[in-house]
């Protein structure tokens, strides 16, 4: 059995850094253990072919949650990306790096070293964006930050009606601003995904101290006299091993990954451990609790100009594919939104609580993943940016094999709801701009008739699906009830800590694959200085 400096557990987006970081020093051997398979899948590495992605057990743990009494019992798809690149291997691509109030608040609420002055170099420091300002965007990292190669003509359309709408235009909302409408900005390079894995594990692959092993799923940490001394962990013929750590075991299984590997070893809320026979090696009510998803809301329209979901059949498919493969751009380089824009809900909201996407092409998402709309369409996706509603996440049974319980009541604040509601008031007076007038046929969702607010409250709970965004299910922070300590580790036990978006104490404002790539690279900076630390005493 070997042993390794650090054992870096999750390959997704934040277990991608800290692994090239970490190896980045000859001198420190890391191994990084990720469940799925190399990210190898054609479907990854084509933009618009996120439909084959999610929702596809090989490249997604396809979980599904309880059902949502607030949304009439609906099911949910909670994705999670299984395979090299984790999450930014099949999601949306969307580069947003959250309010700078966000990371203010994370400080404010007891976590040091998170404010927004003091993670903005972590953000520039991943970087190569060809976008913004010099001092606040980075230009030499290894995350490649675009432009979108093709625009649908309906895209700047959509920037052109918001502005009528008196929304204004923002160059860059990764930048000193938030508020606006913008052109989207996509983890991107030449027009394919640049995932975690491609921008961090591919250029480190080859140093002799880091060891990748994929189809190898954690089922328990090693804990011996309060101390995380390893992990034990299936591999894909069934087999089991050990992997044992001198330094420190980082978990980066990511919200929904993380939780239950702790709550399997012992690391959880003793009342509901004890009830599946598992030992309480340390009580830890936090852990899956605090679970925050965005609720997104749809406003959709037929339109008289072709759109991206009608260009998905055969040969314009094939065609399309062909056109990506030579020159990186046209419909196959599409992510879902062409214009995005964050907005207040109402004029004495002090920042901006809504976030908006528009994507040339229609949808609905359910158990399956993503269904295409069959005619040409618009959509209008909106979202409150902090929503009050909370979940949480809670093992099934003790068997490392069986899913998690996920428990989400995504409409259970009043709050999110009514902001849900003016943003669907808002696309719709965007729809109905004088730029827009002239394309647009018919809307039919919400559709006519659903004009006060009870109507468009019942469009919202029977018709809403989630941002793919979950957070929070290892809060950190100083208190009893928080799961790590701004340092990232785990409240009474050494050698462990948990590097991944589970510790966001808050949403941030609103994709949040940017901010969990940025918290590996925080992660990993405070592992390296505790590191030399010891090193000089």
């Amino acid at each position: 059995m070997e042993t390794w400096d650090y054992v870096v557990v999750g390959g997704g987006s934040a277990g991608c850094v800290l692994a090239n970081r970490l190896s980045a020093d000859p001198s420190i051997r890391v191994l990084l253990l990720e469940a799925g398979d190399a990210d190898r899948s054609p479907y990854i590495h084509v933009p618009a072919a996120i439909i084959r992605c999610v929702g596809n057990p090989s490249l997604d743990w396809c979980l599904l949650a309880e059902p949502d009494p607030t949304r009439h019992g609906k099911v949910d798809l909670w994705p999670a990306g299984k395979t090299l690149g984790g999450s930014s291997s099949i999601n949306g691509m969307l580069f947003v790096r959250g309010a700078h109030a966000d990371f203010d608040r994370w400080a404010a609420l007891g976590n040091p070293g998170w404010s927004w002055s003091e993670v903005l170099p972590l953000f520039r420091r991943l970087e190569n964006s060809e976008v913004g300002d010099d001092a606040l965007r980075g230009r030499d990292g290894a995350l490649h930050v675009s432009r979108l190669r093709t625009t649908h003509p309906l895209g700047k359309v959509f920037v052109a009606a918001a502005r009528e709408c008196g929304i204004p235009h923002n160059p860059d909302y990764n930048g000193a601003s938030q508020e606006g409408v913008a052109e989207p900005q996509v983890t991107q390079r030449g027009g394919w995904r640049w995932s975690a894995a491609r921008a961090f594990i591919a250029p480190a692959r080859r140093r002799p101290n880091l060891r990748i092993v994929t189809g190898c799923t954690a089922e328990a940490l090693l804990l011996e006299g309060g101390r995380c001394v390893g992990v034990r962990a299936r591999r894909r013929d069934g087999s089991t091993a050990q992997f044992r750590a001198s330094g420190e075991v980082l978990v980066a299984s990511g919200t929904l990954g993380s939780p239950k590997l702790l709550m399997l070893s012992g690391l959880g809320p003793g009342a509901a451990l004890r009830a599946l026979g598992l030992p309480v090696l340390r009580d830890l009510p936090g852990v899956g609790a605090n679970l925050q998803e965005h609720c997104n809301s749809l406003v959709c329209a037929d339109v008289n100009v072709p759109t991206y979901n009608t260009e998905s059949t055969g040969p314009r498919m094939l065609r399309h594919l062909a056109r990506w493969i030579v020159a990186g751009d046209g419909p196959a380089s599409s992510p879902y939104p062409h214009g995005v824009a964050f907005l207040r809900s109402r004029p004495e909201e002090p920042r901006p609580d809504l976030q908006m996407l528009f994507g040339p092409f229609a949808f609905d998402f359910d158990e399956r993943g993503i269904i295409p709309y069959g005619k040409p369409a618009v959509s209008f996706v909106v979202n409150a940016c902090h929503p009050e509603s909370r979940g949480r996440l809670r093992l099934r049974s003790a068997d490392p094999s069986a899913p998690p319980l996920i428990e989400h009541r995504l409409l259970d604040s009043d709050e999110d709801l009514r902001r849900q509601v003016a943003g669907c008031r808002i696309a719709r007076r965007i729809l109905g701009a004088p730029a827009f007038r002239p394309y647009v046929e018919r809307e039919f969702l919400p559709g006519p008739g659903r004009e006060d607010d009870a109507a468009l409250a019942d469009h919202v709970r029977r018709t809403s699906f989630l941002g793919y965004h979950p957070v929070g299910t290892c809060r950190m922070g100083p208190d009893e009830a928080a799961v790590v300590t701004p340092r990232l580790q785990v409240h009474g036990v050494a050698g462990l800590r948990v590097v991944d978006a589970s510790i966001m104490p808050r949403q941030v404002a609103a994709n949040t694959n940017a901010a969990a790539m940025m918290i590996g690279e925080k992660g990993a900076e405070l592992v390296l200085a505790e590191r030399r630390m010891s090193r000089a005493a």
